[in-house]
């Protein structure tokens, strides 16, 4: 019996040698000569990445009540070097309809494939005076919009870490569009990137936001004063089937003042229609010229001078 047992125990040791031999090829199988096996806590599971949605409340320098700013962020730490996108909806509209049309899912895709990321807020245009703000300053000061944006909105996105202006870029569906121009016209020094989609560039006052100032109007036409986007990364998005005659043709009109006054612009007339599904179509579509500009501004900051 004691022999059975040692045979029984001699073959048992060399099937666990011929198993640590094959379990030690396997290894060497799947991990290349020269590859060392990251540790658990350095590998990063991009199938759980996703930022997180906060909403902001927040008052202006004419607003009785607070307006909301929906606010998509990455994972981890805040930094001014991380980039900030203000994207405007239209009229009538609030802050969470791009959200309530997919964005924050686009945004959450992209983290997972591996794009640099970027925070977005989506501030609110409404006013508590005019039903239609073109989020813009009314003549009489009762509806301050564009003062909230670059103000207190912008405040209270960025925090302690404001954003140069090369990492700030100001984006817009239809009014929103028309403001994005507007109010990064009237605040040179603030935004490096325009994407306007589905936008207007003409005076379209349906509340009575200018009035009869002729000032007022004039400081608000973004067609009229073309020179003031020098220095600035335009992009120009429409779709071509718009049933609105104030849309239509107006991206490649802007696209020509722009380029006579010497200011490069991208201009792009795709199929669709006057929606959010568009505009998040546009949206992705313009995202690697933008994020080209944010690497290329990095770059020229990081170079010796």
């Amino acid at each position: 019996m004691q022999r059975h047992g040692s045979a029984r125990a001699r073959r048992l040791s060399r099937s666990a040698d011929f198993m640590a031999m094959f379990a030690v090829f396997c290894v060497l199988m799947v991990i290349p000569s020269g590859v060392t096996r990251l540790a658990s806590s350095d590998v990063r599971i991009t199938s759980r990445l996703r930022g997180t949605v906060t909403v902001f409340q927040v008052r202006g320098p004419s607003d009785k009540t607070p307006h909301p700013v929906w606010v998509w962020r990455p994972p981890g730490p805040d930094s001014a070097s991380i980039p900030v996108m203000y994207l405007l909806h239209g009229y009538p509209g609030n802050g969470s309809q791009a959200f309530d049309s997919g964005l924050a899912d686009i945004l959450n895709q992209r983290l997972r494939q591996g794009y640099e990321p970027f925070v977005v807020a989506c501030p609110d245009g409404n006013g508590e005076h005019h039903s239609d703000t073109e989020w813009a300053n009314s003549y009489d000061g009762t509806d301050r919009v564009m003062s909230r944006v670059v103000g207190p909105d912008v405040a209270a996105v960025e925090g302690p870490h404001r954003r140069a202006r090369a990492n700030r870029v100001i984006a817009g569906f239809s009014m929103g569009g028309y403001g994005a121009m507007n109010i990064a016209m009237q605040n040179p020094g603030m935004f490096g990137q325009v994407l306007s989609i589905d936008g207007y560039f003409i005076i379209n006052d349906l509340s009575g936001m200018f009035g009869s100032d002729a000032a007022a109007v004039a400081r608000n036409d973004p067609s009229a004063h073309p020179a003031r986007a020098r220095g600035m990364h335009v992009i120009l998005e429409e779709d071509s089937g718009d049933p609105l005659t104030l849309v239509r043709g107006q991206a490649e009109w802007m696209g020509g003042l722009l380029a006579k006054a010497k200011v490069p612009a991208t201009v792009r007339v795709a199929p669709g229609t006057h929606s959010w599904a568009f505009a998040l179509e546009a949206l992705q579509d313009a995202l690697p010229s933008v994020a080209a500009y944010w690497q290329q501004s990095a770059a020229r900051e990081a170079s010796p001078s």
